[in-house]
């Protein structure tokens, strides 16, 4: 991990105004620079960028926040992956933890060795060579994806121990394995596939037997670097083109998605597993594309398309299906020369959540009453696990495959549709108190001012903005985004003195007693009297008095 005070130290060194403007024109806005906010369709300038607070705050969309943020968020990185970035962007050194870190680049730098000796033996092994020409591959494609053989396992050992590498180490990292006779390869007489994360680091390998073992494909285990419920094949070469397209070429194999790429569909990434698991989701909305599933045509490929639509749709990624026909892949056609049939295929996707209900709909004999009940209730329990307009889009479709009249059933049963008179947000603009705001900015900014008051200053002393007393107090859900837009509104000064701050609270709390004495007068409150009393009480002693 990387050490909290350097990423402190770094943000220190930033001045985010230039990290900003490499990606966006900014111009002097008072105190401030405004730019048009990269982060939606942006016409008027409504991204705000102050200088002094190293901090930047779209007024329409509500992103913001440090350096750090903005590049994560405009290069769809991981936040580790940000901060190095911004790093590299400083000439900024950074400061590690020492707990698997070490141990991490130890089983990268294993697997670096071991791949570079796949790559040399695949050229000694002219059997490997002649099945990736056969498949369509030439010697650019294999360089590109550093396509490797793994030969006969003592040659792996032999290499590890030439290499100095710990058995240990290499056991953990999976390239070897152990039972009673002893060490053993991984892998052995295949094919090997480096699998490489999104930001391009090998993690671990799958291979290709030719040899016709049982077990065509193999991966390396899980480990500290390799968890293939996460990673996609080619997404660490493919990034930039989903990117530019917005779309994410989802397919089964490694075969298929290096044959893609062959024919210029250079989104395509592959899965390492049957089909998508929740864990590969944050990669594709850090992407933000939408997704279409290419899955060959057996039952294997229709049950991975199925549960992956299934997944996409509960969390509400934008998504679509292509089935390759009559038993083909896509390394097949890219194979038999056919591009211009794989590009219409690909055109006749359809959407994720059609292509789920249909396949829920073909499991049932629908000429058969019970059936074709049994067929809506079991759509139903898609439909009712995902939006209400998304739900009610399908109606139309539910009703001509069932034929049943489109108003005889819900897709929605049980969802909550709040009106206009139980939405709480009133459409008002709320009347800025300007002294509450000066004293919450003070207190956001200034820490010394906040630690000697934090225990003494209460929420009732705020009665227009008490929300961003929450913010600064109680880290309200909400508070991240209140506190930035205060922070970064020049039309709001700070309190520089301590002594300005203390009297510019002393005339806000005499404010509020003022207020809720007036309020008292006309209230029917049986102790009103009392309490008047004793607000006028405290008015007096806060006149006379400091705080």
């Amino acid at each position: 991990m990387i050490k909290q005070e350097s990423i402190d130290r770094l943000l220190e060194v930033t001045d985010i105004v230039d990290v900003v403007s490499q990606y966006v024109n900014l111009k002097r806005s008072g105190r401030n620079f405004v730019g048009l906010c990269p982060f939606h369709d942006d016409r008027n300038p409504s991204m705000s960028v102050s200088q002094d607070m190293g901090i930047y705050h779209c007024f329409s969309c509500k992103a913001g926040g440090n350096a750090i943020n903005f590049i994560k968020e405009y290069e769809h990185l991981s936040y580790p992956e940000a901060i190095e970035k911004l790093a590299n962007m400083q000439g900024f050194t950074l400061e590690y933890t020492k707990d698997n870190i070490n141990k991490k680049h130890l089983d990268i730098k294993i697997l670096d060795v071991v791949n570079g000796y796949y790559k040399f033996c695949l050229y000694q092994n002219h059997k490997a060579l002649d099945y990736l020409y056969k498949r369509g591959f030439d010697d650019a494609l294999i360089d590109k994806f550093e396509l490797g053989y793994a030969p006969a396992s003592h040659y792996t050992t032999n290499l590890l121990e030439n290499e100095g590498i710990d058995k240990k180490d290499a056991l953990e990292v999976g390239i070897i394995k152990q039972n009673e006779n002893g060490v053993y390869a991984s892998f052995i007489e295949r094919i090997t596939f480096p699998i490489k994360n999104h930001t391009g680091k090998l993690v671990g390998f799958g291979g290709r037997t030719i040899t016709n073992h049982p077990a065509k494909y193999v991966n390396s285990p899980e480990s500290v670097v390799f968890d293939k419920s996460r990673i996609f094949y080619a997404y660490d070469k493919a990034k930039d083109e989903i990117h530019k397209k917005g779309e994410i070429l989802i397919t089964e194999g490694y075969m298929d998605t290096i044959m893609l790429h062959k024919a210029k569909f250079s989104n395509a990434v592959a899965v390492l597993g049957t089909a998508l698991t929740q864990k590969h989701l944050p990669l594709i909305r850090r992407s933000g594309a939408k997704v279409v599933l290419m899955f060959d045509g057996d039952g294997a490929g229709k049950s991975a398309a199925y549960k992956s639509s299934v997944l996409l749709m509960k969390n509400k990624i934008d998504a679509s299906v292509v089935i390759i026909p009559d038993g083909a892949d896509p390394a097949d056609l890219v194979q038999a020369g056919e591009v211009l049939k794989l590009d219409k295929i690909l055109n006749t996707k359809i959407e994720a959540g059609e292509f789920v209900i249909k396949n829920i709909a073909n499991n049932f004999e629908l000429a058969r009453p019970l059936q074709k009940q049994k067929a809506l209730e079991e759509i139903q329990k898609f439909t009712k696990e995902l939006p209400m307009i998304v739900a009610n889009s399908y109606q139309n479709l539910v009703a001509n495959l069932l034929g049943v009249d489109i108003g005889s059933f819900s897709l929605t049963q049980g969802k909550f549709t709040p009106n206009a008179k139980q939405d709480k947000r009133a459409n008002l603009t709320p009347k800025k108190d300007y002294l509450e705001l000066q004293i919450l900015k003070t207190l956001a900014v200034d820490k010394e001012i906040f630690n000697s008051v934090k225990n003494s200053i209460r929420k009732d002393y705020f009665i227009t903005h008490y929300d961003i007393w929450e913010a600064i107090f109680e880290n309200s859900p909400d508070g991240e985004i209140l506190v930035r837009e205060l922070e970064i509104d020049d039309s709001v000064d700070e309190f520089k003195e301590v002594q300005e701050f203390f009297k510019a609270l002393k005339l806000l709390i005499i404010a509020n007693y003022k207020k809720r004495l007036n309020l008292l007068k006309i209230s029917s409150d049986p102790d009103k009297f009392a309490k008047m009393n004793a607000i006028q009480n405290s008015i007096r002693k806060l006149e006379k008095d400091k705080i």
